[in-house]
């Protein structure tokens, strides 16, 4: 559905110093800032910013390195993609913006909050990376292994996806996905496991001083469930709210009145 001829969305992009940031934006108001998750790039948030811009100025950047935002010369990592976030939020004079997060997104705006907590009036998440859930070494491993350019498992998946096997065919889908993410792939598997680990949020959750609303993952998927827990578990004080129903837009919708009403103006 497009939006209203009267609130149509814009497109921008801009030169900053860690790349060049391409984003869509529509409406006036308090600012609020969606981050898009591990698979996606923007174009995620196209619905649910049409439903938001009538209360709410948006903006849905695509990280640095997805969709059409380019990278500099720099190492691929979470502090990157904040610091980057920082010098385009900076740029656009935004003050105090609600963040809005999905899987990679999340991370990269829970991260932002806990580094400036003065520039967050709340964040809501939707299935958080950067929480480590038991179990989830295991699937790790496994997609490092189907990224890895020297892994033996990653070839051999290639060469066998002629054969019927559901289990191959499950494997050769999930391959095919990480193919269409370069940069996340490299964000989340062609680092180090000390340097990624130096990035999760979790110990760091307690201590996170803008409030924080955690909606249910619409479909149970992947670790998604059990992510949501992990972070919920880490972060005592943030509000759960479940989907009851909802769909994304009206979730985010309902997420962020309870931060206006809790933080104030």
């Amino acid at each position: 559905m497009p939006p209203p001829a009267d609130r149509p969305i814009r497109t921008s992009r801009l030169k900053l110093p860690l790349g060049t940031i391409f984003w869509h934006e529509v409406g006036q108001g308090q600012p609020v800032v969606l981050l898009h998750g591990t698979w996606a790039d923007s174009t995620q948030w196209l619905p649910v910013i049409h439903r938001l811009g009538a209360n709410y100025h948006c903006i849905a950047p695509d990280l640095l390195g997805f969709g059409e935002s380019s990278a500099a010369s720099v190492p691929y990592a979470i502090a990157v993609e904040v610091e980057s976030l920082h010098s385009l939020l900076a740029a656009l004079r935004l003050g105090r913006c609600l963040l809005v997060g999905h899987s990679l997104g999340a991370w990269v705006a829970v991260q932002y909050a806990l580094g400036y907590p003065d520039q967050v009036q709340g964040v809501v998440i939707l299935e958080p990376e950067g929480v480590e859930p038991g179990g989830g070494q295991g699937r790790w491993r496994c997609d490092r292994a189907l990224t890895s350019p020297l892994s033996p498992f990653n070839w051999g998946i290639r060469g066998l996806s002629w054969l019927h096997y559901p289990r191959l065919k499950a494997l050769r889908q999930r391959q095919r996905q990480w193919d269409q993410a370069p940069a996340a792939r490299r964000l989340l598997f062609q680092r180090r496991s000390a340097e990624l680990r130096s990035e999760l949020v979790q110990d760091q959750l307690a201590d996170l001083q803008p409030p924080v609303v955690v909606l249910d993952p619409g479909q149970e998927q992947d670790l998604a469930p059990q992510r949501t827990q992990a972070f919920l578990k880490a972060a005592p004080q943030a509000h759960h709210q479940p989907r009851a129903g909802n769909t994304l837009p009206e979730a985010i919708a309902v997420g962020l009145h309870m931060l206006t009403k809790e933080s104030g103006p």
